[in-house]
């Protein structure tokens, strides 16, 4: 499915899906799948630890790496510029990780109480194991590391609603079907 976008940019929706996935990401055995939360807020480095520490073994729901991986180069209005397609692949990345039980990691400001628990508690009772990780630095750096960010570095703070929207419908929908065959 090609969809046109700005200045002629042209995306397969199931190629950008898959580039999210790769085998490490699977379960195996017995094992259950783990939903990891990265929580805190901007620039703490929430991106930082996902890059380092989740590189492999997780499917990333992150909406501002589908919206950068879309702009392909070039600089646009987050989410304005890619929102249909965004949402499309977001969406589509999450009920694929979601529906294969793979590990998840994604990260989140948190703020709201409510949005979160209305994620964590289908992703529970579909069977995985979720660790949330508050993560936290001191007010001065990361007041620096916001004002250094560069064109391409988009703040959880914009990225979270998409997120937290494609994993909660995900994992309802899965339940449902689920249920379907019960």
């Amino acid at each position: 499915m090609a969809t046109r976008l700005p200045e002629n940019i042209q995306f397969d929706l199931w190629v950008e899906r898959d580039r999210f996935f790769d085998e490490s990401s699977r379960t195996s055995g017995d094992q259950r799948p783990r939903l990891v939360v990265l929580m805190g807020a901007p620039a703490v480095g929430k991106t930082t630890l996902r890059k380092t520490r989740y590189a492999t073994g997780y499917v990333v729901i992150d909406a501002a790496e589908i919206f950068l991986n879309l702009s392909r180069g070039g600089h646009y209005p987050f989410p304005a510029a890619f929102e249909e397609p965004l949402n499309l692949i977001g969406g589509e990345v999450a009920k694929r990780a979601v529906r294969q039980f793979r590990h998840i990691v994604l990260e989140l400001i948190g703020t709201e109480f409510e949005p979160i628990k209305a994620l964590l508690d289908p992703m529970y009772a579909l069977g995985y194991e979720i660790d949330v990780q508050l993560i936290t630095c001191d007010f001065p750096e990361t007041v620096r590391r916001n004002a250094s960010r560069g064109p391409d570095c988009i703040s959880a703070h914009y990225a979270e609603r998409f997120q937290r929207a494609w994993v909660t419908t995900a994992a309802n929908e899965a339940l449902a079907l689920i249920a379907e065959l019960d």
